[in-house]
Parts: structure tokens; C-alpha cells; sequence
């Protein structure tokens, strides 16, 4: 595993069960507890920066793009898009970055904490799993309880499948598209920078990616995949969040053995590491120093 260095991050290439390359970065002291972060459908890991900035500098942070985001590959068949997969890419970086008898703090968001839940079973995450934090996600039933899509019933939920699944180009950031996502995936008093920011990581993602991951999404079931996390867990939801209401919260906290704490936070909408970058900041470091620093 070839390792350049750019600036304070250290980057590398690692191959997943199924070969394709996954882009990495590793900041912070190389002996500091470690805390793994997996990002959201349709951004990357840069969508975590707000959040990394705030942590603990003697933290061991690693980021990596989701296979189709970023600066990791695309699938080129449908065959490269399931929950399956998101596990094995998981699996293959904590493998890669987290040293055999090491343990992690593993952040979620969205399809990050999708990710999370999905590679529970797996024997490589529950012999890494330090603690669990989960935010903005759900496990079950995710394109029939979103509210993105102000329309009533069938007519709601087929909406909501469409904005998922659609490979429709977005172009060029605009201000408009900046207030879309506004409505769509943040809270009311979202403010301009954050608007702008969350547009731009949107439209960098490819159409074809962010329709199969939709696809993925929409067809979801990981409820016994969540009940294998036995890590101490935190769960966090946005009073505001119409992509995952806090419903999937509570209901991921009413299955994960272990977990500490659901908190619903007033006004977040869906977009957490942007909107609520120190809340959860705070929690991770609580989270290492309890469970890695001990």
C-alpha cells in the first residue's frame, strides 16, 4: 500500500474484496486512538471536514471515500452497488488501517452509518468496533418514511424514490440548487455557507453513482445486521431531517444492544457533519476517551 503525503494527511489506494480502489486519508498522530469515518450517498469524505477539524488533535482520524464518490472507483456494473459491497469496503479499510488487536471509534452519516450496520456481522468490524456513532440514518423502510417530497401518500413515497434513483446530470453549482438542497436535506435556519457547501459536495458526485446507491437505498434491510453491533452506541437524529426522520433513530436505538444514548437534536436537518459539526465533534471525542483511551 503505496502511502503520499499531502500536507497533514497521509493518502493511499486500498483494494476492496472485489478490487476496486478505494481513495483513503489518515490524519493526526499515527499512535493516537483511532476514529473511522464513513460519509453520506452523494458527497465524500470531505463532507466530514467541519467535524475533523473540531476533534481532538491527538486523535488518529481515517477518512475514505465510498466506492462511486470521491476520489475512489466507480463500479462498472450494477454487480458493484448492495449493501454487500459497502460492507466489504469498510471491512477492507479498517483491515488496512486499523492494526490486528487495534480498536476504533466508527462515525456514520447517513449511508456512512448504512455502511456501519451492514458490516456488523462481519468478524473484522467486531473485532475493531470500539464504540458506534450513528447519525442521520436509518436501517429499514427508508424510501416510504421520508417526507422530502411534500406529497401525500403513494404519491410521496414514489417521489421519494424518484430523488433517490434519478441519474439525472445537476450541473454547475447555483444559488438555486443551493436553496433545493436546503429544503430537501437541511434544516430551516441553515445558513448560506453551509447551503453552498452541501450543494457543491452534491454536485460532485456522478449521476450513475447516485442513482445506483438510491437504488441500494430505497431497497434497504439491515434491522438484524443493526442488532449485531455490540459496541457501546450513540444514535443521533434532526427534529428537521426529512431523508431519515428521527423515527429511524429511536428505532435503530430500540435494536443496538448496547446503546448509550438517542439524541434528537432540535432544527438539524439531515445534513449532521455540516449542520452539527461540534455537537458531534464533542461526541467522538467522549466516545474515544472512554472507550480507547481507557
Amino acid at each position: 500500500m503505496a502511502i503520499r503525503h499531502v500536507g497533514d494527511a497521509r493518502e493511499s489506494r486500498i483494494r476492496s474484496a472485489d478490487g476496486t480502489l478505494l481513495h483513503v486519508e489518515v490524519r493526526g498522530p499515527d499512535d493516537g486512538p483511532t476514529v473511522v469515518l464513513s460519509h453520506c450517498w452523494s458527497t465524500s469524505l470531505a463532507s466530514w471536514g467541519r467535524v475533523v477539524r473540531r476533534l481532538d488533535p491527538g486523535l488518529r482520524v481515517v477518512l475514505y471515500d465510498q466506492r462511486g464518490h470521491g476520489r475512489s472507483q466507480t463500479p462498472l456494473t450494477r454487480a458493484g452497488y448492495s449493501a454487500e459491497k459497502l460492507a466489504d469496503d469498510l471491512c477492507a479499510v479498517l483491515e488496512a488501517t486499523v492494526p490486528s488487536g487495534g480498536r476504533a471509534v466508527m462515525a456514520g452519516h447517513s449511508m456512512g452509518g448504512m455502511t456501519i450496520m451492514a458490516a456488523a456481522p462481519r468478524a473484522t468490524f467486531q473485532e475493531r468496533a470500539g464504540a458506534v456513532l450513528l447519525t442521520n440514518t436509518g436501517c429499514t423502510d427508508l424510501a416510504n418514511r421520508a417526507t422530502a417530497i411534500p406529497l401525500p401518500g403513494a404519491l410521496g413515497r414514489l417521489g421519494s424514490r424518484l430523488f433517490l434513483t434519478a441519474p439525472v446530470p445537476l450541473g454547475p453549482p447555483s444559488v438555486a440548487s443551493a436553496e433545493i438542497f436546503r429544503y430537501l436535506v437541511m434544516g430551516k435556519a441553515t445558513d448560506r455557507a453551509t447551503k453552498r457547501l452541501c450543494a457543491r459536495l452534491v454536485h460532485g458526485c456522478g449521476g450513475v453513482a447516485r442513482s445506483e446507491w438510491g437504488r441500494v437505498i430505497t431497497r434497504l434491510e439491515l434491522s438484524d445486521s443493526a442488532r449485531r453491533i455490540t459496541a457501546p452506541t450513540v444514535v443521533f437524529g434532526g427534529s428537521e431531517d426529512k431523508l431519515t426522520p428521527a423515527w429511524h433513530a429511536h428505532h435503530i436505538g430500540s435494536l443496538v444492544p448496547h446503546c448509550e444514548e438517542v439524541r434528537e437534536v432540535p432544527g438539524l436537518g439531515h445534513m449532521g457533519p455540516l449542520e452539527i459539526p461540534d455537537i458531534l465533534a464533542e461526541s467522538i471525542d467522549e466516545l474515544a476517551a472512554t472507550h480507547l483511551r481507557a
